[in-house]
């Protein structure tokens, strides 16, 4: 995995930005997290906040997620619960979704802004990410 990316430096962002505006054709969430077993206490699928997920791009780039929250404001806390951050997700990817916008939030970590027909912005924290192109669209897409 030496693609693999912990922070969002300056040149990195250069190369990135120019995803803003590209259509998610699928997302694909995981039911389990690279980041689980740093996690102080046991994860279930109620009290999960972290996911590992696979955004694919109309532009045939998909993004490999790990260690993402996803939120709706900034100033309020993740979407707790792998039911509720699936179906978050697929509303969203349902409306329209796109990447609205590339930024770096904490610690210089990748915040991908994905919004969509009806104007509803969800941010989603990675903790670390790859990026990849596809061929073809997984059974799991939502």
């Amino acid at each position: 995995m030496a693609d693999l990316q912990f922070k969002l430096t300056d040149e990195i962002w250069e190369e990135m930005v120019m995803l803003e505006g590209a259509p998610v054709t699928a997302i694909v969430v995981w039911d389990r997290s690279l980041v689980d077993e740093a996690m102080t206490e046991a994860v279930t699928n109620n009290n999960r906040t972290f996911v590992d997920l696979d955004i694919y791009l109309a532009n045939q780039t998909k993004l490999e997620l790990y260690g993402a929250s996803v939120s709706i404001d900034e100033n309020l806390g993740p979407i707790t619960g792998l039911d509720d951050i699936g179906e978050t997700l697929a509303r969203h990817t349902k409306d329209g979704a796109f990447i609205d916008e590339i930024a770096s939030g904490e610690d210089e970590m990748l915040v991908l802004i994905l919004n969509n027909e009806n104007q509803h912005p969800l941010l989603i924290g990675v903790s670390a990410w790859l990026e990849d192109v596809w061929d073809h669209l997984p059974d799991e897409a939502v």
